[in-house]
């Protein structure tokens, strides 16, 4: 058997399933984001015949490359990202084995899936990805982290988090992957500490500069990321400092806007349903989770889609 996986690979979650998948399945594997996981797909060619993606957002205009895939290759997809009813109907029809639970976290789902392979000290990876990505209370997270001592499990999870906001290097990603296939504790993982300290410290510095940069319009405020900086990070600075409801930043890439949402806890609209929408009426494309959504649109489109966020949210 020749196995191929492409995971999100630009945080914990993602890297989690990685992790797992290394341990039960070898293979070769592909680190995506939304914006190239279609390159990544089309990666996917004999001999290789199964194929595995995880926690990334199957979206329509993926299904021609996985209708493709199917033809010489088994594909299972290990998800918490909505997925179109429509979508999932035909991709269900056509033999794609598809785990999909919006309601936990992927890692958490593929150590549900192989928790006999993983074995009892996998729950603690599945835990770290479980705080990373928000879903602690999730119906599978929450007896897994009943059982741990949480502050310890916060804290390695915590340096996992910012470890990876400081260094989205592919070197790095895959180092962290790698270290914890084995099962390894983040603080004794090489780059680590030194690496979520940085993150720590460039963090209070956009926290600082939050006030005189952000715009605050009603529940949300916005503002633009620059450099290195992370979009979802900023979104959720922009809450702590600014105390609204919503979080948005966005950055220039060539062509387009990459846009991060970010909610507070009780939120009550659900921002990847928004987003979903309106990527999708501003030509580019958009998804998530209730508290943390993602928005990919051509750059002449951005101040529209910002105002109708802006109204959508403060209605």
């Amino acid at each position: 058997m020749t196995t191929f996986t492409i995971i999100h690979g630009d945080d914990v979650d993602g890297l989690t399933c990685g992790a797992f998948l290394k341990r039960v399945k070898g293979g070769e594997f592909y680190l995506a984001n939304y914006d190239n996981l279609e390159n990544a797909l089309e990666k996917v060619q004999p001999p290789v015949d199964t194929l595995y993606i995880c926690d990334l957002n199957i979206r329509d205009e993926l299904e021609h490359e996985l209708v493709r895939i199917k033809e010489f290759a088994n594909i299972n997809i290990i998800d918490h990202h909505q997925m179109s009813p429509d979508l999932l109907k035909r991709l269900t029809a056509l033999g794609v084995k598809i785990r999909l639970e919006t309601t936990d976290c992927a890692a958490v789902l593929v150590y549900d899936t192989f928790k006999n392979e993983l074995g009892r000290e996998a729950r603690r990876l599945a835990a770290y990805a479980a705080i990373s990505d928000m879903f602690e209370e999730g119906p599978l997270a929450d007896p897994i982290l009943g059982k741990m001592d949480r502050k310890f499990a916060q804290h390695e999870a915590q340096l996992l988090t910012h470890a990876l906001s400081s260094d989205q290097s592919i070197d790095f990603k895959r180092h962290v992957m790698d270290e914890l296939s084995k099962y390894n504790y983040p603080h004794r993982i090489e780059g680590v500490v030194e690496k979520a300290i940085q993150s720590l410290e460039e963090m209070t510095r956009i926290k600082e500069a939050i006030p005189d940069n952000a715009r605050v319009i009603g529940r949300v405020a916005l503002m633009e990321a620059s450099g290195d900086n992370s979009t979802g990070g900023l979104s959720n600075l922009l809450i702590d400092t600014l105390g609204v409801d919503v979080g948005i930043s966005y950055k220039a890439n060539e062509h387009y806007y990459n846009m991060s949402l970010r909610g507070e806890k009780d939120l009550k609209e659900h921002l990847g349903d928004i987003s979903k929408e309106l990527g999708v009426k501003y030509d580019g494309f958009g998804g998530g989770h209730q508290r943390a959504s993602g928005i990919k649109v051509p750059k002449e489109n951005l101040d529209a889609i910002l105002d109708e966020l802006v109204e959508r949210i403060n209605h």
